[in-house]
């Protein structure tokens, strides 16, 4: 019997990548895209909030596919971010994840976050 060999693993350290996305004032930064590892089915974008209070980083725009917003802080309650989605505000408090429908109209302003914050985009599809 032949001794089977694990295969070597795929590493991407050149992080994050910047890439354009409707809406958004500049590129976001994404950890991961479509295109890694031969394909992904989920795309991840997000970064530190505590330097982004009060500071919008994307216009109202829409994704052909469902996105999550993933809120997390150092401590509970750390971070809070005002969503609108299709009109309607929300407020979410770390940690917190919320879905973001496919074709919904959406942005967020980040209202409080201490140092460690991070707010992440989930993408649950290949296109942006």
């Amino acid at each position: 019997m032949s001794e089977r060999c694990p295969a070597d693993p795929e590493i991407v350290e050149d992080l994050p990548i910047p890439l354009a996305v409707a809406g958004h004032h500049q590129p976001a930064p994404f950890y991961l895209t479509a295109d890694m590892f031969g394909g992904l089915p989920v795309q991840l974008a997000g970064g530190e909030l505590s330097a982004l209070v009060g500071k919008p980083v994307a216009a109202p725009h829409t994704h052909p596919v469902d996105e999550l917003y993933l809120l997390v802080s150092p401590n509970k309650g750390g971070a809070r971010i005002e969503v609108q989605l299709d009109g309607r505000r929300h407020e979410l408090v770390s940690p917190a994840v919320m879905r973001i429908p496919a074709g919904s109209e959406h942005c967020f302003l980040t209202l409080e976050a201490e140092v460690g914050s991070y707010c992440f985009g989930v993408l649950l599809g290949d296109r942006l």
